[in-house]
């Protein structure tokens, strides 16, 4: 084999080397966007997991001890509308505490009262302390104490 054609050759091979090593490096600079991204959605799912979770585990309404006929819906409502309920609770009023009220079946004459009790409990329904789903809790527990004055 003439000189020329060896060394070309060997050329070759470690440009082969070489490029086996870059695509490596590649492949990982390519992928660690999608990694980070993937991370961030697990923490982000977890995080809603954790909202949401007391909403899978309701009591049905034919469950003896059951607060409310339609408690699955009211645990759905609180949790998908958890920061506009804070808003509001916070102001003592408005149209998200409303529509909760309702929907627990609290009349229309003790909303102004309850949502009074509510703004005045504030601090431990949303302590920094509790989870979102111990402030759900808290906060249906309340409603509840609510409904059985009635």
């Amino acid at each position: 084999m003439p000189m020329f054609y060896r060394s070309h050759l060997v050329l070759v091979i470690i440009m082969m080397l070489i490029g086996s090593v870059g695509c490596d490096a590649t492949r990982e600079l390519v992928k660690a966007p999608f990694d980070a991204t993937t991370a961030v959605s697990n923490g982000t799912t977890q995080a809603t997991g954790e909202l949401t979770q007391p909403s899978k585990e309701f009591t049905s309404s034919t469950t003896p001890g059951s607060l409310f006929k339609n408690e699955q819906q009211l645990r759905a409502f609180i949790a998908y509308n958890f920061n506009n309920l804070q808003r509001d609770i916070a102001q003592g009023r408005g149209e998200y505490l409303t529509s909760m009220a309702t929907l627990a079946e609290i009349p229309p004459d003790r909303h102004r009262q309850l949502f009074a009790e509510l703004q005045d409990r504030y601090p431990f329904f949303y302590s920094h302390d509790s989870s979102p789903s111990q402030s759900m809790e808290h906060l249906l527990t309340a409603v509840g104490n609510d409904r059985r004055m009635l």
